[in-house]
């Protein structure tokens, strides 16, 4: 979505254009859904579902207050929202992980050694990232997934500045250590 026409949706969404929120949700659910995705974890698929529709409910309710901060601010408001949304569902339940369903997920057959690899090291990412708690695990998704900036963490996580700066080390070490850890054991 260019600049221009997600300009034009953000001046007649507040006026109740549902046309202009239909567009809105259409260039932003790919990036509402990743991030609910990353920070629930494997967690179920309808969840995220569930969350993502709630992500838009509250861009909806906010968008009159929306104040804009030039290009791109208007995507990272709204997955500030959802990882919002994400950390509020994770602290209110436990998520339980599902399995990795390869039947779903098949990998063409050339190559097949260097996608198995592959496929090891993600297996292994996933399981140190399982390890990291929700708080450590959202700072890391928002600035290494999602290239938020840190003030931007801090206000979507409505923490210090220096708490994302901490937080965020913490999280890379602790990811670091785990797969140094699974490597070697």
């Amino acid at each position: 979505m260019s600049d221009e026409p997600e300009a034009g949706v953000r001046k007649r969404t507040p006026r109740g254009d549902r046309e202009a929120f239909r567009a809105l949700v259409v260039a932003h659910q790919h990036a509402v859904h990743a991030v609910l995705a990353q920070m629930l974890f494997r967690g179920p698929v309808a969840d995220v579902d569930d969350l993502a529709q709630e992500t838009f409910l509250r861009v909806h309710r906010a968008l009159p207050r929306f104040e804009d901060r030039g290009p791109g601010h208007l995507r990272r408001w709204i997955v500030t929202i959802a990882a919002r949304v994400a950390i509020d569902h994770l602290r209110r339940k436990r998520v339980p992980l599902e399995s990795f369903d390869e039947t779903v997920h098949r990998l063409p057959s050339r190559e097949a050694d260097e996608l198995a690899q592959f496929r090891r090291l993600g297996q292994r990412v996933e399981a140190a990232l399982a390890e990291l708690g929700a708080e450590q695990r959202s700072v890391l998704v928002l600035r290494q997934l999602h290239g938020l900036e840190y003030q931007e963490i801090a206000e979507a996580l409505q923490i210090d500045l220096g708490t994302v700066k901490s937080r965020l080390h913490r999280a890379r070490a602790r990811l670091e250590q785990l797969l140094i850890k699974e490597q070697v054991g």
